[in-house]
């Protein structure tokens, strides 16, 4: 239940990742990378990608678990009992 693709930092301080995922991609783009993700993972044709795209999708993959993870450690945070 513990982060493991967080730095000690990002721990820390998680509205940085935050901030650097919403530089990295846009809304749209979000959904754009969603969707050609899903898309091509149901059905599965990977061969129209090129190696870039493929790359980027890993990429957004890595960067979508970072922010999960941030947003655990926030909704673990907010149970802590005040002290």
């Amino acid at each position: 239940m513990k982060p493991r693709k967080l730095t000690p930092e990002e721990i820390e301080h998680p509205e940085k990742v935050i901030d650097e995922f919403f530089q990295y991609v846009h809304l749209p783009e979000m959904r754009a990378y969603l969707w050609e993700g899903m898309k091509t993972l149901v059905t599965e044709t990977y061969s129209h990608l090129k190696s870039r795209e493929k790359s980027n999708l890993i990429y957004f993959y890595e960067q979508v678990e970072k922010v999960m993870e941030v947003v655990h450690v926030i909704y673990e945070r907010q149970k802590e009992p005040e002290a």
